[in-house]
């Protein structure tokens, strides 16, 4: 990455983007002054008061994003304190972590957040990891028989599995490996990570050819899906990776900086514009390179 393109990313007018850069792309420790500071100034701003107030609102979805964001600004629950912890433990207690297809994505937020150690947790994902079927994905869970009839063979769900992708892709960079790495990355190196097995030129969803975010249980971006399968191991000579890096140079600027394609309508939180450059979307293409 580019001096210029570093430094904008380390900009304090957005202390999310600069926490997750100095603890991601640049490795520093929390105990680093840098980190320090901009983690102060984070928790001191609109930014982070806003997500506070979504994590106390009523419904459960507000939770679930409020956790998200916390998630990919890089905080964790030790810095959120008291205010995190009843919300959490009382949204685990009213859903029981079925979030309709969001589970596996709140999982992977709450390991990001540090909640690994906790029993209830550590279980849920265990139980959900042995899940996994022959062809290294993990099955639609709609009740709905038109569209997952039980007594039907059903092949696996690509939505579904990439939030499985990304907790796997978090439990291993926090040093927890799980006996499924290999046949999840299978599930998406065999594709080239986006295409159809039968023909290898069409996507399984549009979507995931573009840089959408924040992710969502139904639509997560290029970036995402890219930077999980490289911290997985993915090489970067692979034939897979080769290709997930061509997709998301697809929406790279002459300036080396990245394009929002598409977002939320109430994103989890503010991301920027659709269609402009994109800190966010750049900090993630060049956590994969």
């Amino acid at each position: 990455m580019e001096d210029s393109i570093l430094n904008w990313l380390l900009e304090d007018s957005n202390p999310e983007v600069k926490l997750r850069t100095l603890k991601e792309y640049l490795k520093l420790a929390d105990s680093d002054e840098k980190v320090i500071e901009c983690k102060k100034q984070l928790l001191e701003s609109k930014t982070y008061a806003r997500a506070l107030s979504r994590l106390h609102k009523t419904k459960n979805w507000d939770k679930y994003d409020a956790i998200l964001a916390f998630a990919e600004w890089g905080l964790t629950r030790a810095d959120i304190g008291k205010d995190i912890d009843d919300e959490v433990f009382g949204l685990i207690e009213a859903t029981g972590f079925k979030m309709l297809c969001g589970e596996p994505l709140l999982l992977r937020n709450l390991v990001k957040l540090g909640y690994y150690d906790e029993e209830i947790v550590r279980n849920e994902i265990s139980t959900q990891l042995a899940l996994i079927q022959e062809d290294g994905g993990f099955r639609c869970i709609s009740t709905n028989k038109k569209i997952n009839d039980p007594k039907k063979p059903h092949k696996s769900c690509i939505k579904y599995t990439i939030e499985f992708l990304m907790l796997v892709a978090e439990l291993h960079l926090q040093g927890i490996k799980t006996e499924c790495e290999e046949a999840l990355v299978h599930y998406f190196t065999k594709r080239n990570i986006f295409y159809r097995t039968d023909d290898m030129k069409t996507p399984v969803f549009d979507v995931m050819l573009g840089t959408f975010y924040t992710p969502d249980p139904i639509k997560i971006g290029a970036q995402n899906i890219v930077y999980a399968l490289k911290a997985l191991g993915c090489l970067l000579d692979s034939e897979a990776m080769k290709e997930g890096i061509r997709v998301l140079n697809q929406h790279k600027l002459e300036n080396g900086r990245y394009v929002l394609t598409d977002s939320k309508s109430v994103p989890a939180f503010k991301v920027g514009d659709v269609g402009v450059e994109n800190k966010w979307i750049t900090l993630y293409a060049y956590m994969t390179m």
